[in-house]
């Protein structure tokens, strides 16, 4: 069963991605005083007590926006009202009754599903008692919340439980639905990740303009393709930091917990233009990231012009982005829908790589032929390696159980990772080998 979607919805600047963030308690949506900061639909799932819902940001609602993300980010507002089982319309208690909260609600008096009244910001005891005015928007008894200091969350939920209809309710008793591959598309502006997204879920999930820097925060977007759960994580194209406003930086904070959140990384470039340092920059993450990832040549029907062939790409970017040698690449074009399936159908392959688990004496046999290939250099003592665990898999970790490790070269550690690549199903994702002492309790031998 879906769980209940509930939008939140108001004008500008009353508080509606900080309550969505104090509902899930985790910062999940931009909060900034800047009005328009949040634009697309951003999603959580919010579990208080025995309820359990969906719950939705939106853009504020404005009559006239001056551009065409504003443009878009209405469209977006709509597009949550439509598809919403239960509407947050948010005030803002300390200004009373505004003329813009009236032509809202007469909106969502149109509306076919409930209307809670939200009347937020109540941060102090005196501002409580100013909830009777809002009666006179139709929607009964208003929900006095303070977001910021967390007042009334509580009664909010219970109060949103109620007004669902109860076919729709959850308790928290069923399953969550899983979010199943996480999967965030990250890379600098304008490589075409909110087309993407797009073109994956069949509507217009994320906002997509020519006009880079679109997308300011991360957006999950779940969906079933082929009877497999996907969550998609669309994250703000990143650029240098000298030139970051606040917003840009709050953008790249979600971007950094995407990329430590999410299962495999589709890292977007655009195959018709050279790799920029900020590409160079969001490979440094991905690899510290240790996740697995896709390098994705979007906007592919423009690279073609240049008459390249997918090898001499692979040349290219293993030269520029040197340690990305492993990942895999998958050409591709969202706006034309080219080779999406393959793309995911080569994340759910790496994901699979990823957990996989060696047994202990196949990967000891490997180790021991290794080191009969090549020993360690020797320093004022024979280093000696005694024998190899694994010890975690996302990624797949091994541990070499040694005498000193600080007498093993990185380039010893990476003569291993190669032979361990050629000798086990993993190589198209990160590996990681740890050089570990022995303590006295290790046997000479794995058991």
């Amino acid at each position: 069963m879906r769980l209940p979607l509930v939008a939140i919805v108001g004008r500008p600047n009353v508080g509606k991605s900080t309550l969505l963030n104090a509902l899930v308690r985790r910062r999940v949506s931009i909060e900034a005083p800047k009005p328009g900061t949040t634009v697309d639909r951003v999603t959580a799932l919010v579990r208080r007590e025995n309820v359990l819902f969906e719950a939705m940001d939106t853009a504020g609602i404005v009559d006239e926006p001056d551009d065409e993300v504003m443009k878009q980010a209405q469209a977006q507002v709509k597009l949550a009202l439509e598809y919403a089982d239960l509407i947050l319309f948010v005030v803002d208690i300390r200004d009373g009754l505004t003329a813009p909260d009236r032509k809202i609600a007469e909106r969502l008096r149109r509306a076919k599903v409930p209307v809670l009244v939200v009347a937020n910001k109540a941060d102090a005891e005196r501002t409580q008692s100013q909830e009777a005015e809002f009666f006179a928007l139709g929607f009964g008894q208003p929900q006095v919340t303070s977001a910021r200091t967390r007042r009334g969350l509580d009664d909010l939920a219970e109060a949103v439980q109620a007004a669902l209809p109860p076919e729709k309710r959850c308790t928290g008793e069923e399953e969550e639905e899983g979010v199943g591959l996480r999967v965030a598309i990250i890379g600098r502006r304008n490589t075409g990740k909110s087309t993407m997204v797009n073109a994956f879920a069949g509507e217009p999930r994320v906002i997509v303009t020519d006009t880079p820097g679109t997308t300011r925060d991360s957006v999950d977007v779940r969906m079933d393709i082929d009877g497999r759960r996907v969550t998609l994580i669309d994250t703000a194209g990143l650029r240098r930091k000298r030139m970051e406003d606040p917003i840009d930086h709050f953008g790249r904070v979600r971007t950094e917990r995407a990329l430590r959140r999410c299962d495999v990384v589709f890292f977007l470039v655009d195959a018709s233009e050279s790799a920029s340092i900020v590409d160079k920059k969001v490979a440094e993450a991905i690899i510290d990231a240790g996740k697995p990832v896709i390098l994705v040549l979007n906007k592919w029907d423009l690279a073609t012009a240049a008459r390249k062939e997918p090898e001499e790409y692979r040349e290219y970017y293993d030269d520029v982005l040197p340690g990305l040698t492993f990942a895999p690449i998958v050409c591709t074009s969202a706006l034309k829908r080219f080779n999406l399936r393959e793309l995911l159908d080569m994340a759910w392959e790496l994901h699979k790589q990823a957990g996989t688990r060696v047994p202990t004496s196949f990967l000891n046999k490997i180790i021991e032929t290794a080191v009969q290939r090549h020993a360690p250099a020797a320093r004022s003592k024979l280093p000696k390696i005694y024998f190899a665990k694994q010890s975690h898999v996302y990624p797949p970790t091994f541990v070499l159980v040694v005498n000193r490790p600080e007498w093993f070269a990185e380039e010893y550690r990476r003569y291993v990772v190669n032979r361990l690549r050629e000798n086990l199903p993993l190589a198209e994702v990160p590996l990681r080998v740890v050089f570990e002492a022995r303590r006295r309790k290790d046997s000479r031998a794995p058991k």
